[in-house]
């Protein structure tokens, strides 16, 4: 049976089922359904637990058998076969259907694994698993997700959820869960009671971005040619990796680019801003520079990107810290060069 991931602790506090298969793009997701998993069976009783990394080529009649056979430490055992690849081979495919049909019960079987293809989720040890068992697959959180899943993941905590707040961790963790949760449970200590002065966390925010590629990108936004340079040659002094700076470039040209089609198309600007997440202190600077850059100007911008990347990656020959150099010099608005 499948559930979603948020069904899981639901299911968990009416009893524990036999056997799971927990799978997905998102390791930090799946670890988080498989704690909560194993956590549920500790507190059910079961006492020992043996881990497997298994693929095709690994011993299954060894494992089957260490399962089959009676524990000498404890009455209930936590069995965890870890799919290294996602492909068990005809032996794991037997091993995992038999398992799914005569599972002792005094045995949980929790089976993980990264993505699986339509291949994988069609073969029949993946049936057995559906019919017999419960199956939680993850699926990765994309950006235009991503403001949603944190407000979620705070209501979890306890946090009185903010979207302004929401908006700050997505914009300044790019995509990275691990990250974002990181920034979710610092605020957790931080408002131990669940109320977060968003002020106050918006100005840190606000704080901390000021010499970062994310400052270094909206003092360009702004304008402010100074700013630009300092951090610019800050950043270039620190090593900085170039693919870090061009991610957070790339990601803020082709958001531009999206709103500036859909004021193309006479959205309202306050519609565009909302339904791509922009939090309340950068939406001057966003109206501003949609208003100063054209759609040919910005996709001039992601090409240069694309070349500046692939000259990173030995695929061109561009100067990378000097064209990235250009590239603020555009956004700025400026004919010149930064100044030295």
């Amino acid at each position: 049976m499948k559930i979603k991931p948020e069904q899981l602790n639901d299911q968990l506090s009416k009893g524990l089922k036999s056997i799971y298969l927990v799978f997905g793009a998102e390791t930090l997701l799946v670890e988080k359904s498989l704690q909560a998993i194993k956590d549920s069976a500790v507190a059910s009783g079961f006492g020992e637990r043996v881990r497997y990394d298994v693929d095709g080529h690994s011993s299954w009649d060894e494992i089957i058998a260490n399962i089959s056979s009676p524990s000498l430490f404890a009455e209930k055992r936590i069995v965890e076969l870890r799919l290294t690849t996602g492909k068990v081979g005809v032996k794991g495919s037997k091993a995992i259907t038999l398992l799914a049909d005569s599972l002792p019960n005094d045995v949980l079987v929790i089976v993980s694994a990264g993505k699986l293809d339509m291949a994988q989720q069609k073969s029949k040890w993946f049936k057995a698993l559906d019919q017999s068992g419960t199956i939680i697959q993850h699926w990765e959180v994309q950006i235009e997700q991503l403001v949603g899943w944190i407000i979620n993941h705070m209501n979890e905590l306890g946090l009185k959820a903010d979207k302004d707040v929401a908006n700050a961790i997505a914009y300044c963790t790019e995509g990275n869960l691990l990250a974002t949760m990181q920034e979710i449970q610092k605020l957790k200590i931080a408002y131990p009671d669940g109320y977060i002065d968003s002020k106050e966390f918006l100005n840190q925010i606000d704080q901390q971005s000021h010499y970062s590629v994310f400052g270094l990108i909206d003092a360009a936004l702004k304008g402010d040619t100074e700013k630009v340079t300092k951090i610019f040659t800050s950043l270039s002094n620190e090593l900085t990796p170039p693919i870090i700076i061009i991610s957070s470039l790339y990601r803020e040209i082709k958001s531009l680019i999206l709103m500036s089609v859909e004021l193309q198309h006479n959205e309202a600007i306050d519609k565009v801003l909302a339904k791509h997440h922009v939090w309340q202190k950068r939406k001057p600077l966003i109206t501003n520079a949609l208003k100063q850059h054209s759609y040919q100007g910005l996709q001039k911008i992601l090409l240069t990107l694309g070349r500046i990347d692939r000259s990173l990656k030995g695929m061109d020959n561009l100067n990378v810290y000097d064209e990235l150099q250009g590239v603020f010099i555009t956004l700025l608005g400026k004919r010149n060069g930064l100044n030295s």
